[in-house]
């Protein structure tokens, strides 16, 4: 099995450290139950699959995947707390005990449920176990997009976001992990984008119509607010909000598309923010040479 692993290698790399690989993988398996030896193969495969598309902590690529992968996550969190929040608005509207079926919508609540105690896991300090729960969850939502079609959303854009969200997420280089801070500021972006959505589904906000442009709002403010933070150009900032912006696309998309302002706003939230950010930044720079 090991030998089929490595071929995930490039030739190169394969030829100048695929011995070395091998016998750390043999140390390190020799008296190992098969669900180690399967883990650290999985382990030894991502490598190899990220070494080969070029997305590793020396690469430009890896780095703004790292960059990207908790926002991503915050996201993921905050789409699926809407699913949640929805179901039990519902649920608390309707006498009578709450009940689950065998069916996809159960499917969607369980993997939704999946996504949030994950992102929270890894946004608290357990990257790699929250995030192998997060993929799991989004793929496990996808399907059952594709299964019950319009219940969720659209069943191709919905699964679409969902796995593309999962392959940001696992992208990250496993040494290049956020840091405390970043964490911190992806899980505010998930709570203050899930926020209002849940006290709009519960009735609580002076307003009836969602057209689900909130959350991508939140996301570009945050973008900008971190290239202020940074005193950065912001094209970096706005490139990962871009990247970790599928799930919103996706709720944006179940809640609006067809309005003309939700259309533009899907188009333009993001980049908006970005161009913004640059302005800022001039402006910054253009005051600090007035000052000398």
């Amino acid at each position: 099995m090991i030998g089929l692993v490595l071929r995930l290698y490039p030739r190169r790399y394969r030829l100048e450290c695929g011995e070395e690989i091998l016998a750390v993988y043999q140390q390190a398996t020799a008296d190992a139950s098969p669900a180690d030896r399967w883990r650290e193969a999985a382990d030894i495969a991502a490598h190899g699959v990220r070494t080969r598309l070029g997305v590793s902590s020396v690469t430009a690529a890896g780095r703004f995947l790292a960059s990207a992968a908790p926002f991503a996550v915050g996201a993921a969190a905050a789409d699926s707390g809407t699913h949640l929040s929805r179901w039990y608005a519902v649920e608390v509207s309707t006498p009578g005990p709450a009940h689950f079926f065998a069916d996809a919508w159960s499917v969607l609540l369980l993997a939704s449920a999946l996504v949030v105690v994950g992102a929270v896991t890894a946004l608290t300090g357990r990257w790699r176990v929250g995030v192998v729960a997060v993929a799991v969850g989004l793929v496990a939502l996808a399907v059952a997009a594709v299964v019950s079609g319009p219940a969720f959303g659209d069943p191709l854009v919905t699964p679409a976001m969902a796995l593309l969200t999962t392959l940001v997420v696992l992208a990250c280089p496993p040494d290049l992990l956020p840091g405390p801070g970043v964490c911190v500021a992806a899980g505010a972006m998930a709570a203050a984008a899930w926020l209002p959505v849940a006290a709009l589904q519960a009735d609580a906000l002076p307003v009836s119509t969602d057209y689900g442009m909130w959350p991508l709002l939140v996301l570009a403010a945050t973008g900008l607010v971190l290239a202020w933070r940074s005193t950065s150009p912001g094209l970096t900032e706005t490139a990962a909000m871009a990247a970790a912006c599928p799930p919103f696309v996706a709720y944006a998309y179940r809640g609006g598309w067809g309005e003309l302002l939700t259309v533009v706003g899907i188009a333009t939230a993001v980049p908006l923010a970005g161009v913004l950010a640059v302005g800022v930044h001039a402006l910054r720079l253009r005051g600090g040479s007035n000052q000398r």
